[in-house]
């Protein structure tokens, strides 16, 4: 019922349009003839002045004025049209529509504007989706698995070499689910912040360092190279947020790298800016992962072979993000990648 009486507003348009252009046609006659008047029969007496001819162009001024301003609102009202239409098409759940601007002046800037909502409404509608999908998906296997070798255990006789091992799948597909839960939390608390609690002052090179040793068996697993080149760097933030950045920059490297291959992290200073840069020879991305790498849940393999929750660099962009600073990813095909972090130092 909106939707018409909204539209019934609009077919009023040339109506309005017509009896509002009256009003001025009519007093600019009146405001002529006051003149005329006060110059022929006060200032300077006409004898063949008759007031009654000037009122004359009354009515046909005031006719060819509604004649002209209905017509010109008729064509406004068809491009108003166009734009409330659309508008009731978005209230409705369509972003697909797109307006041409270009035909709709003088409401140009409203219909590129109206564009643009949509275009973001799209976006935000198919972020949402993936990120409905890709939180199910990374919920509902753990949760498949331990209630699959739950029944196992509980409906059949099983050896115990065997029962060893569906405990041991039952329990870090309970770990896998914690975890999940944890930086699902951690994403969500990260997202309502908008600056770094206890900021302290710390050697953030001496940091990376622990970073790498405690991941030291997962790289050495891999028999990988691991290059470290860093300078001694004091910074002031968080040093536990801090580290979720090392660590999963690092855990994605190693996770990527084949055996034998090579990680290399450096740290430089740049002007008033700390570069920590993370090196891999891994499989490397594509231009279209690279783009969507640090949103939320989102994995490279789209077939989710590889372990992984899709929040560890979601996480590592927000905080380098809190702390005023930024992540550059840099990929080939086949060449590996390389992350740099780059962090104001003030």
């Amino acid at each position: 019922m909106k939707k018409n009486k909204h539209l019934d507003d609009i077919y009023k348009l040339p109506n309005y349009f017509a009896i509002f252009a009256i009003v001025p046609a009519v007093l600019s006659i009146l405001a002529y003839e006051l003149i005329e008047y006060l110059v022929n029969a006060v200032i300077r007496p006409n004898p063949y002045y008759d007031p009654l001819v000037g009122l004359g162009m009354l009515i046909p001024m005031a006719f060819m004025m509604e004649l002209f301003t209905y017509f010109f609102s008729k064509v406004i009202y068809k491009k108003l049209n166009q734009i409330i239409s659309g508008i009731h098409q978005v209230a409705d759940g369509n972003y697909d529509i797109t307006l041409n601007a270009k035909k709709l002046s003088p409401f140009t800037e409203v219909a590129e504007n109206f564009n643009k909502m949509t275009a973001e409404l799209r976006s935000v509608e198919t972020l949402r989706n993936d990120f409905i999908n890709d939180f199910s998906h990374e919920f509902k296997t753990p949760i498949t698995s331990i209630n699959g070798f739950a029944n196992l255990l509980l409906d059949t006789e099983v050896p115990e070499a065997e029962k060893r091992q569906y405990l041991q799948i039952i329990a870090d597909e309970s770990e896998r689910l914690a975890a999940l839960s944890r930086q699902t939390l951690m994403m969500s608390r990260l997202d309502n912040q908008q600056s770094i609690p206890d900021k302290s002052p710390y050697a953030l090179d001496e940091q990376i360092k622990q970073n790498i040793i405690l991941l030291s068996r997962e790289w050495t697993d891999k028999k990988i190279d691991m290059g470290v080149d860093l300078i001694p760097v004091t910074y002031c933030g968080n040093a536990d947020l801090m580290s979720h950045i090392w660590m999963n920059l690092l855990n994605n490297a190693i996770k990527f790298t084949p055996e034998c291959g090579t990680i290399d992290v450096a740290m430089r200073q740049e002007g008033n800016e700390i570069l920590v840069c993370v090196s891999d020879t891994g499989k490397g991305m594509t231009e279209e992962q690279m783009a969507h790498i640090f949103n939320k849940y989102y994995q490279a393999d789209p077939s989710h072979a590889t372990k992984g929750m899709g929040l560890g660099l979601s996480i590592a962009h927000r905080i380098v993000e809190l702390c005023g600073g930024r992540i550059e990813v840099k990929s080939t095909p086949g060449a590996g990648s390389t992350f740099t972090v780059r962090l104001p130092n003030s």
